[in-house]
């Protein structure tokens, strides 16, 4: 092997892959503790709780629509079910 390519190999490719590699274990090693420490002492953001709150509160209320819609349906059956039954009852006549 040349001398040359030994020394840079040695002297540079070898001692800047090994600072790589520890950034990458440091970097997700922090991100790690950051996790378990989110877990157990969530941020107290009050805006993001009162978000949370609005975004339930039109959950609610859009589900409560939901029922309504449903019983608006069936009352559209049942007039033209009605409506259907009178033009026939006309039609007879």
């Amino acid at each position: 092997m040349d001398p040359e390519l030994a020394f840079i190999i040695n002297n540079l490719l070898i001692p800047i892959a090994g600072m790589g590699t520890g950034i990458i274990l440091v970097v997700s090693g922090l991100k790690t503790v950051r996790h378990f420490i989110d877990r157990r002492h969530p941020r107290g953001d009050g805006d993001a709780n009162l978000q949370l709150e609005e975004l339930r509160s039109r959950l609610e209320d859009l589900e409560r629509a939901g029922g309504r819609v449903d019983e608006l349906e069936e009352r559209l059956e049942f007039t033209e079910r009605l409506l259907t039954r009178a033009r026939e009852s006309q039609d007879v006549k």
